[in-house]
């Protein structure tokens, strides 16, 4: 519950709240637009206020980290838990929440002493694990339990469908308290203030964000990052298990490598030896060509027949008389002599060559046998430098198979996990079911408050509060019956906080509260308006707690609002106005 709401402004209009129904007027000028200041009367400001007191964050855009405002301090005294707290924050120090009054003292907070003022204060931190604890029945310390892990019940994103916030977009869902509230977190808070098993959406959400990585590592493996680097697991397989043989036919193979010291001198020889082999065949080839030519010579030299000679010194005795001639017997002796050394000759010339060519067989047959023992030596062997590649050779083929075989495990991963969502989907569906079979009566309490709402809020129309258990965690929808004019979805925003309320303060405890920003009200109805402001007051009547609305006084003033509510009591004696300068709840103007 709000006491009251001050700050060190001088100018600043305290306000001060009591139990039931409360109503912070504010007077407007008729020209006043929405776009003409950022705090022209002051009601938004109110609840930013209260929000600011009790754990929001301040970042650079904050409406107290404005120069007008960033030097001073608001206070806030509150009933929490059933004791009086008096709080205390500025926007020049966030992170410090003061307890005043010697508040700090009677709780189990960590408090810490400003150095120089001896004033108590504790951490931002600390101070919302208080508040959930007292308004929401949280754990006051949530390390080493689940409470401490993401897309878990937070004081803070449960306190806001207590005190809407229009700058967040607070009055546009119902299920939604801001516009930014993810479903994981909408669906986690809203579960835990109707009394169902929160930690179902909790696994919901964590099956989530496992889809979302397993999305991004899929459209990676398409063309993205990873489209060489993954595919199926069908044609993955083959490549494995073919770099995988190829591997172990190169290791099989260094393990029978010798490294031989002499390898490139052998070598070397070996290829001489293939050399000169080459060399002498082309010679002996030679040879025997030679040998076959003097074989032929040799059948050739034949002496001259006698008959032929005869007729020779004939014509030489008639052409040359006189001249002396040789005896025919001597002339053929001759002849006899030169061809017998001719055919001697020939003979040696053909010995000559057959020993040549023997000759060069045999070196030959020498150098086949030198070379088959150095390929003998060198065969299983080889040179440093040989084994030194094969092992580089045989590291980048197990490296391609090590990597083939993890985008294997990857692409069986994948393809497994997308199995294992969906049945984890199907598993928590199914756990979502049952607890929703199992408290029954929690849900049909809130159907039966709701529905009584809407009936108490139009005459002509019927309304429904529905807990849908779907394959992506539970939803929640209020559906009001017939066209969705006359701010039919405010309307819905109104029934639900109004359940909340009564629901949550009646099984935890809760803020002690419910703030109205006028806003939920534009394009509403004026005979709804009323009537809705007559059933929160009741409630909070019953109950002991508030219902606060602020609202413009022309607008008040014009509700078709029913003699027996208190309206005396009801408006509070601040009053704020945007027809001076001085009237806002700041008492002055900033932008």
């Amino acid at each position: 519950m709000i006491r009251a709401i001050e700050s060190s402004i001088p100018t600043f209009k305290p306000v001060r709240f009591h139990a039931g129904f409360n109503v912070l007027l504010a007077d407007t000028r008729p020209d006043s637009t929405l776009g003409q200041t950022r705090n022209s009367a002051g009601k938004t400001s109110l609840v930013e206020i209260v929000h600011f007191l009790l754990g929001a964050n301040v970042d650079k855009d904050s409406l107290f980290k404005t120069a007008a405002l960033v030097g001073h301090t608001f206070y806030g005294d509150f009933l929490i838990g059933g004791e009086s707290i008096r709080v205390a924050r500025t926007g020049l120090e966030p992170s410090r929440f003061f307890l005043l009054n010697g508040s700090a003292s009677r709780f189990p907070l960590s408090v810490k002493v400003e150095k120089g003022t001896g004033r108590e204060y504790v951490s931002q931190d600390s101070w919302r694990s208080f508040l959930g604890h007292k308004m929401f029945d949280l754990p006051l310390e949530r390390a080493n339990t689940i409470y401490d892990e993401s897309f878990t019940p937070s004081f803070r994103s449960m306190f806001s469908y207590f005190a809407r916030r229009r700058s967040t977009g607070g009055f546009l869902n119902p299920e939604k308290q801001s516009t930014a509230q993810q479903r994981s977190d909408y669906q986690v808070n809203l579960s835990y203030l109707l009394g169902l098993d929160w930690r179902i959406p909790h696994e919901f959400e964590k099956v989530r964000v496992r889809e979302r990585t397993l999305t991004e590592l899929k459209k990676a493996a398409k063309g993205g990052a990873l489209g060489a680097v993954l595919g199926t697991a069908a044609e993955l397989r083959p490549q494995v298990t073919i770099a995988e043989t190829r591997a172990q036919k190169l290791r099989e193979q260094l393990a029978n490598f010798e490294v031989l010291d002499s390898y490139r001198d052998l070598s070397r020889r070996a290829a001489k030896a293939k050399t000169d082999m080459q060399a002498i065949g082309r010679e002996v080839v030679s040879l025997h060509e030679s040998r076959e030519h003097l074989e032929r010579s040799l059948e050739a030299e034949q002496p001259p027949a006698k008959s032929d000679l005869e007729r020779l010194y004939a014509a030489v005795g008639l052409e040359l008389p006189g001249v002396a001639l040789r005896r025919f017997a001597d002339v053929d002796r001759f002849y006899e002599s030169v061809i017998g050394n001719r055919r001697s000759h020939l003979r040696q010339e053909i010995e000559d060559v057959r020993a040549r060519i023997a000759d060069g067989e045999l070196r030959m047959a020498k150098l086949d046998t030198e070379r088959s023992e150095l390929l003998r030596a060198l065969e299983g062997r080889g040179a440093l430098e040989d084994f030194l590649k094969l092992q580089g050779d045989l590291a980048t083929l197990e490296a391609s198979a090590a990597a083939l075989r993890e985008r294997f495990k990857a692409a069986e991963m994948l393809e497994g996990e997308a199995t294992k969502l969906d049945i984890d989907r199907i598993n928590l569906k199914r756990r979502l079911q049952e607890d929703h079979q199992q408290r029954y009566a929690l849900i049909d309490e809130a159907i039966i408050i709701i529905a009584d709402a809407i009936a108490a809020l139009y005459d002509d129309r019927a309304g429904r509060f529905i807990i849908d258990a779907t394959d992506n965690g539970p939803e929640f929808r209020i559906s009001i019956e017939g066209d969705r004019g006359g701010g039919i979805s405010n309307m819905e925003i109104f029934c639900l906080d109004l359940a909340l309320m009564r629901l949550v303060g009646d099984r935890l405890g809760g803020p002690g509260f419910l703030i109205h920003d006028s806003h939920l009200f534009d394009g509403v109805d004026p005979r709804q308006v009323a009537r809705a402001l007559v059933l929160g007051a009741q409630v909070a009547e019953s109950r002991q707690q508030q219902y606060i609305v602020t609202m413009n006084s022309d607008i008040f003033g014009n509700l078709p609002l029913p003699s027996e509510l208190d309206l005396q009591r009801a408006v509070l004696p601040t009053r704020l106005s945007d027809e001076t300068d001085t009237g806002g709840l700041f008492g002055f103007r900033f932008e």
